[in-house]
């Protein structure tokens, strides 16, 4: 996926994680904040802060009633000095500056530190985690020449056991198995039991499986989620209710319009519910965190200007806006400004036969117009503006 920013940022601070944190910002000697943007939308503000990725993001308050997004602090004279130093921050806005933060009121919002809640569980080297008299252990087992199946067991001390054995099926890396407890649903009395599968390769791919139990419930269950690109879920508690949601982005907009490097997605989000896992991602109480990830891809279009002119680009920007009722005007900008030349057309057969199976004579490429608004409509991103619709006419 393109990302701008990715962090290891320098400087020692205090986090208060989504929660206004007082503190005296104000920087002495030759410290300074790096202001990246500001905004009065406080979603907006997250969503870049998001982007900008790294433990050092943050937001702030401000007296003139914005939000700043910044970064560090930096002992450093000037914003191209630390771009030199910094490769992680090549690229910024035109308009960042240093501040020393003698405006800035109280942290309203900053980056949850970067160490991952799943642990390793490797051949020969099991992982075994706990939460009251929970108890679960995570292992690989050799199944045949450089095979291995995942064996997690674990359950109550009081009630009944669990043990499941996945992944003799496929093909996966002998590295890249994790597992974790994670409060999926916040009405349960026991955390869910997450683990995962790396299939190895350059982008792809993680399996990942829940093991559950409802309130009440006799015996254990074990969903699988299936393959996401890269690394996977990620876990947050968007609505506030305890538990945390599944956070992906969607994969079927990887390689469709532009190159893996070259394409966005929207975001994703999945809730655990009475043992089943669900997209949420267009309920009402989700539509901040969807506003925060349409600012984010907004942010790095600010950066990089040419993102206006990238298919890949455009058809997540157009997803995301349309989930959020404001599909018309964008379809209108991207058909203004999208790449009739990309080289990355879809295509579709003459005669009744898949894509894989057509003849090359056959073959025919489907215009972005009309390509976009078939594939937004066939992953249920709608309902399609007026425009779009009439491409499929």
């Amino acid at each position: 996926m393109n990302k701008l920013f990715l962090g290891l940022l320098l400087g020692s601070v205090t986090f208060c994680v989504n929660v206004a944190c007082a503190e005296n910002l104000k920087l002495s000697g030759h410290k300074r904040w790096l202001a990246v943007a500001s905004t009065k939308n406080l979603n907006d503000a997250i969503g870049i802060a998001r982007t900008l990725g790294g433990e050092g993001s943050r937001v702030v308050s401000s007296e003139s009633g914005y939000f700043g997004i910044v970064l560090g602090p930096y002992a450093v004279k000037s914003v191209e000095y630390l771009k030199r130093k910094n490769e992680n921050l090549s690229q910024l806005p035109k308009d960042a500056l240093l501040s020393n933060g003698a405006r800035y009121l109280e942290t309203v919002w900053s980056a949850p530190p970067l160490s991952s809640i799943m642990s390793d569980y490797e051949k020969d080297k099991p992982v075994q985690l706990s939460s009251g008299d929970f108890s679960v252990t995570a292992k690989l087992e050799k199944i045949g020449d450089d095979q291995y199946s995942s064996v997690v067991s674990g359950g109550q001390s009081s009630g009944p056991q669990f043990s499941f054995d996945v992944g003799k099926e496929g093909e996966y890396a002998d590295l890249g198995s994790q597992a974790a407890l994670i409060q999926l649903d916040g009405n349960s009395k026991i955390p869910q039991v997450v683990f995962t599968r790396f299939s190895g390769g350059a982008h792809c791919c993680t399996n990942t499986w829940v093991i559950t139990k409802q309130n009440g419930a006799e015996g254990w269950a074990l969903n699988d989620l299936g393959k996401l690109d890269g690394g996977g879920y990620w876990y947050e508690d968007v609505d506030g209710d305890g538990g945390k949601e599944l956070l992906s982005v969607d994969n079927v907009f990887l390689y469709t319009f532009d190159s893996y490097a070259g394409s966005f997605a929207p975001l994703r989000i999945s809730k655990l519910r009475e043992g089943n896992v669900e997209d949420v991602s267009e309920e009402a109480p989700m539509r901040s965190r969807l506003l925060q990830d349409l600012a984010g891809h907004e942010f790095q279009a600010k950066v990089n200007p040419d993102l206006w002119k990238s298919n890949g680009f455009l058809a997540a920007w157009v997803a995301s806006k349309i989930r959020l009722g404001e599909g018309a005007d964008a379809w209108s900008t991207a058909m203004q400004s999208y790449d009739k030349n990309s080289g990355f057309d879809r295509q579709e057969c003459m005669v009744e036969k898949s894509v894989d199976d057509c003849p090359a004579d056959q073959l025919k490429s489907i215009p972005f117009p009309r390509s976009l608004a078939g594939f937004l409509k066939e992953n249920g991103y709608g309902p399609l503006p007026d425009e779009a619709k009439r491409e499929l006419n």
